[in-house]
This record gives structure tokens, sequence and C-alpha cells, in this order.
């Protein structure tokens, strides 16, 4: 599934008239159709609505959802914001046929909502500016009345480009949007406001999209190591060497060095704090040095992850310092994520993990400007650093130059605790080590760490879910994949 900016999706619109020969009028038909069916569908009960019509073409969709309504003896209360001379003459012709069919209007005033459901047909996809005093009070009206909401393409006061509120926005339980999905439905807070997500298609070609880039691909398939054959060798699954693990922080790396035999590393060797190496005693799986072994270890490796628990210490800069000249692939999060380390670095098959905290510090801004346009700060830190870039957080990103930026839409809250990215970096560089290329890894490995948390979930609450979670389920869920395959 492809994920276009607003700027595209206003450019499938034209496609869809031109190349298929789609009128306007029946473009708009079908977008409203598509709320009544997926509305009627979980709400069947329904007896009444009340809808929000604006000016733009949302208005429009929403007096076709009104017009569908009252064709089958629901009562509808029409509610206007915006002037209604503004509409477009395919708007307009909805209108026309609502006051045809006997339909009335009036504008929104404060009136007492009486709907069982809400329609939210108010602002379209292009909004960047921020709502006005009035239309935050419009919306925060909405989202205070008990009944389910339904958002038309999105929901009003989102930006459909970056999925922030602007600074509010109608929290919807179902959004039905159309034509091409919107990355503000999948970025950032778009996904709490627009709650269950249904895309129609309304009938556009694969021909009518082919000439219109996507800004993003949803994972939803992975590509995972060859099977291993009979004649075998540990050595032939990556020689994975982990580095980091300062006092009081050796469990990081513990995490990650599990994750990685859990996803199939052949060898996982641990550099920890030299007083730290007792820590991972209960783990004889692991082989574990102290920091001191480092150039006794870095021939013999083929894959290296560096910073899970590694401080800021002297000897810890040191460790960085000497990593830098080496070209193997490289997995870098948490302590060595640093401009100084990743600038002068050698490896051209590096992939970068960082929360929106670490990619602030890497870009010279604050966490919120990076949370403001996700899509942009993933780009560029691909850019800038010539690596695969996984910025984590809900709706994870993959970017790298040159290929289409991956979005992860699978896991849930419950991985909002310690040591998570400990593990993926673990798996990331297991599946390096396998053979992946880095971008394939970091997908794949994105894509199994969010499935175990959903396993996890599906047994138990996800409160409680911990790092140790994770690890238990990714031989479970790799098999799943495999058999769906």
């Amino acid at each position: 599934m492809l994920i276009y900016s607003p700027e595209s999706v206003y450019q499938l619109d034209k496609a869809a008239v031109v190349k298929d020969g789609f009128a306007e009028i029946e473009l708009m038909q079908r977008a409203g159709q598509s709320v009544w069916r997926a509305m009627l569908a979980r709400w069947p009960a329904v007896e009444k609505i009340s809808v929000f019509a604006g000016s733009g073409n949302n208005g429009g969709d929403a007096f076709v959802v009104a017009l569908c309504a009252r064709q089958q003896g629901i009562d509808v209360q029409l509610l206007i914001q915006g002037d209604l001379s503004r509409q477009s003459d395919t708007s307009r012709h909805f209108c026309e046929l609502w006051q045809q069919d006997g339909g009335t209007f009036e504008d929104w005033q404060g009136q007492q909502l009486n709907g069982d459901v809400i329609v939210d047909g108010l602002l379209g996809i292009g909004l960047q500016r921020e709502l006005n005093a009035q239309w935050q009070e419009l919306v925060n009206t909405i989202n205070a009345h008990p009944s389910p909401r339904v958002a038309i393409d999105i929901p009003s006061g989102l930006n459909g480009l970056t999925g922030n509120p602007q600074p509010v926005a109608v929290a919807a339980q179902l959004t039905v949007t159309f034509i091409g999905a919107k990355t503000g439905q999948y970025l950032a807070d778009g996904p709490d406001y627009c709650g269950e997500l249904v895309f129609e298609d309304l009938g556009v070609s694969v021909a009518a999209r082919a000439d219109v880039a996507a800004q993003l691909e949803v994972i939803e398939t992975c590509q995972l190591p060859a099977l291993r054959k009979k004649n075998s060798h540990k050595n032939h699954y990556g020689n994975l060497l982990i580095i980091g693990g300062d006092q009081g922080m050796s469990g990081a790396v513990t995490l990650a060095a599990r994750a990685a035999l859990r996803s199939g590393a052949g060898l996982v060797t641990a550099l920890v704090h030299p007083e730290c190496r007792g820590n991972l005693a209960a783990f004889p799986e692991v082989m574990v040095l102290g920091w001191d072994a480092l150039e006794a270890k870095l021939p013999q490796a083929s894959v290296i992850v560096v910073g899970p628990g590694l401080g800021q210490s002297e000897a810890a800069q040191a460790m960085l310092h000497r990593l830098q000249q080496v070209k193997l692939p490289m997995v870098i999060d948490a302590g060595a994520l640093t401009t100084d380390f990743l600038a002068a670095l050698d490896s051209e098959q590096a992939v970068i993990t960082p929360h929106p905290g670490e990619a602030a510090e890497l870009l010279s801004v604050s966490s919120a400007q990076i949370q403001a346009d996700r899509l942009a700060a993933s780009a560029r830190l691909a850019e800038d650093f010539g690596a695969t870039c996984v910025l984590k957080g809900s709706g994870t990103l993959i970017s790298q130059q040159g290929l289409q930026t991956a979005i992860n839409t699978h896991g849930n809250p419950g991985m909002a605790s310690a040591g998570m990215g400990d593990v993926l970096s673990g798996i990331v560089a297991a599946f390096i080590g396998q053979g992946l290329s880095p971008f394939d890894a970091a997908r794949s490995a994105v894509l199994i760490h969010a499935l175990c948390a959903e396993r996890f979930s599906a047994e138990q609450d996800q409160i409680g879910l911990i790092a140790g979670d994770i690890i238990d389920r990714i031989p479970q869920v790799i098999g799943q994949l495999r058999t769906a395959d």
C-alpha cells in the first residue's frame, strides 16, 4: 500500500478525471456513498445523524452522505460552517440535490447536536494553518459530544501532510479516505485522530496512479534470511560484535545480544565495561569480554552493533573514534548516535536507529520539530549521514537515499517501555549478518519487532509488555511469516 502527500492526492484526483474518464460529480458521489456504507455497517441501528459540511469538497461529500441517509429514512441534522457561495460546481450540485429533495440546513451557531452519529465533512486534506478560535471551539464541541464521530477523508483540523492537529482536530472513531491514503493519517498523532481508517480507491485505476509519486510504502511483507542448509556452520550466519554496556547499563547489551541470537545470528560477542562482564553470566550463548578486547575481536566480526548502554565515558569515546575507521556493516543506536561519530564514519552500510530526541540532537533541532514533520526528518537524517535511518516512534519510518521510504503501521502503545530499541538493534544486525541489505534488514526487523508486540497483546493486555517479551516471540513470528510465504 502506497501513501501520498496531500499534493500528490490532488494529482491523483486529476489523473482519475483525465486518464480514467471520471466526472468529478461521479467521484464525489462515490466518496459520499462509501462513507455512508462504512458508517451503516458499523452503526446499523442509527436513527438520526448530525452532519457538518464545510464549503470545500469535503462539504460536497457530506451532502452526499446526508442524501444517502435521507433516502433510507434516517433523520438528518445538517449544519454548515463556512461560506457556501465559495462551493465548487461539483459540491454545489449535491447541495442543490439536497434542497430539491426537501432537505434543509442551517449555519452552525452552537445548536444542540441530536445525531446518534456525527459526520465530519468540514475541512479537507490541504489544511496547513492553525485553526482560529471559532474553528477550535467547533472542533472541541464535536469532540465533547458522546456520539461516535465519522470523518470524511480526514478529521477536520488534522494536518494531512504531517499528522499533527492544528492545534486541535476531530477525534474520529472512523475515517473513510479516498483515492490515496494520506501521510498525515499515518504520521505523528494521525492514527489516534483517524481511529479506524478505511481506504476506498473509488475505482481509480493503476494506470491513473502510475505517474504520481508516493511518499511512503506501508510495510506489509518483509524479507527474511534464507533457510539454512543442512551443511551449515555458525560462521555462515553472522559474527556479531555488540559494543556498549557501561556501568549500570549492561542490560541494554544483554537485550540486543539475546534478540540477535533469537533472530538467527550465528555468533554474538558482547563487549562491556570490564566490571560488568559478570552481569551477562546468565546467558552462556553470548561471549562476554571487556572493552579492552575491541582490537582482538574486530577482525573476526562481520557486523557491529554500537551504542546500547554505551555511555559518554572517555573509554567509550575512544572506542567510537576507533570504530569510525571500520568499514563493516554497523547498527548505531543510543550512546553512539552523535554527529561527531556519524560524520566521520567510514562504513557505507550503516543503520542508525534514533528516537525523536536523538534525531533532534543529530539535526540540531527540538524533538517537537522532529515530530512536526517526521517524514522530512527521516529523509534528512538518511541524506546527511549516508545511512539507512530508522526513525522510531508511532509509525516508525525507514529511509535510505534512492529508495521508497517505508512506514510500519503495526505494533501497539505497550512498546513504549525501556529496552525496545536495544532489541530492535539486535534484530537488524542479525538480519544483516544473514545476508540482507541494511535497508531490507531494517525494514524487516521493524515489522517483526512490532508483530511480536501484537502477538503479546493477543495473549494478554498490552500493558506490562517488556523488551524480553519481544525477544521470546521472535522465532514464532518469523516462523509465521515463513509459513505465510
